[in-house]
């Protein structure tokens, strides 16, 4: 007798998903309050797989122009090359509960969210690896 389990897939999630909205408003605040400067986040990737979703975008201001890091608590880091544009956020959702932010990387200079799978214990291909 075979039993076949259902194969969870990575969903990339669109502006039209309910999911989408929910998590843009979870992570835009965080991501603002960690700046300390008004902005909004351009989606890269938001991708969503089973209980775990993974966004990966670019922090901009309200007008959609690039921060000026002169004035935030990171212009000492930005004068020094150290800031990039990024932010990425984990979130984990609990028997179909809200989303809540595990982890964020605010503006980092590598790939931050590496160790997010041993970390968190978030699915690696949730990652792309």
């Amino acid at each position: 007798m075979s039993t076949s389990f259902a194969q969870i897939q990575l969903q990339a999630l669109q502006p039209g998903d309910a999911d989408y909205a929910h998590l843009l408003a979870t992570a835009q605040p965080r991501a603002e309050q960690a700046v300390g400067l008004p902005l909004q986040l351009q989606v890269d990737r938001l991708d969503r797989l089973g209980d775990w979703a993974f966004l990966l975008s670019r922090m901009r201001t309200p007008d959609g122009s690039r921060i000026d890091w002169k004035r935030s608590e990171y212009a000492e880091q930005a004068a020094a090359g150290a800031m990039s544009e990024r932010y990425a956020a984990l979130f984990k959702r609990d028997e179909q509960g809200p989303w809540r932010l595990v982890a964020q990387a605010v503006a980092p200079g590598d790939v931050a969210w590496e160790s997010w799978p041993q970390e968190f214990g978030a699915p690696a291909s949730l990652f792309g690896y």
